[in-house]
């Protein structure tokens, strides 16, 4: 997808005469968006004994999730057919907390439990548009995983970051001439599959910490709903 993206744009620019740039051709948008959406992942964490040698317990869970979340973009358009974008979300997409009630309690109350924050996604795009307001765009995708939990053996999980792709599409409208206009939006998000440990290694378990233990989650992924606000400039170089 990366290298889709990088030669589209590189075809696109080179349309333009290096001695004779036409500004016209270009605009550029900002926009700030309000996002809906649901997630999906199936995790398996399989927990090895004190020497590293085999797995004493495997354990499969499957969830879905809705969040909502903010987002902003700027968008480089050339022509009026092809846009390059950049994304950010800079609110948390928080999973529900996860309570393990059959490992027991520890002497001070706690109980196992974890949750998952997706901090800092953002998404590279290029989108494609057409006379009649609908688009179509395809993105990569990278976020950073921050696994917050609560371990009866003490031990933690290592945050990680991951990286995807989107698919999606969408229908945009200008209010007059003035360069503001509105955005519905829906995109699926994939992102590749994720593998954390504890920080014990397989031979340095004891009794006390519970060994090594390992998570592997796949599956993830997403649907989102978008609804924008833009303002481009240039706007005369990207209207039909």
């Amino acid at each position: 997808m990366k290298k889709l993206i990088t030669t589209i744009a590189f075809i696109a620019l080179s349309t333009v005469s290096a001695k004779a740039i036409d500004f016209e051709t270009f605009s550029l948008t900002g926009g700030i968006a309000t996002n809906n959406s649901v997630w999906g992942a199936t995790a398996t964490q399989d927990e090895y004994n004190a020497g590293g040698t085999a797995i004493d317990a495997s354990n499969k869970q499957s969830g879905v999730f809705t969040e909502s979340f903010g987002s902003q973009f700027v968008e480089l358009g050339i022509g009026r057919y092809i846009s390059l974008g950049f994304e950010h979300v800079p609110d948390s997409i928080s999973t529900p907390e996860n309570v393990n009630t059959s490992g027991g309690v520890s002497a001070t109350g706690d109980t196992a439990k974890v949750s998952v924050d997706f901090n800092d996604m953002n998404t590279t795009y290029l989108k494609v548009n057409t006379p009649m307001g609908i688009y179509l765009k395809w993105g990569n995708v990278s976020t950073d995983i921050d696994i917050k939990e609560t371990m009866l053996s003490g031990n933690t999980y290592k945050n990680t970051s991951v990286d995807g792709t989107s698919i999606g599409a969408g229908y945009q409208k200008t209010f007059g001439e003035r360069g503001f206009g509105f955005r519905i939006e829906g995109n699926y998000v994939e992102l590749d599959n994720v593998t954390v440990n504890n920080g014990v290694t397989k031979t340095g378990g004891t009794p006390a910490n519970h060994g090594f233990a390992e998570v592997k989650a796949k599956n993830l992924e997403g649907l989102t709903g978008k609804v924008a606000l833009t303002y481009t400039f240039g706007r005369s170089g990207n209207t039909f």
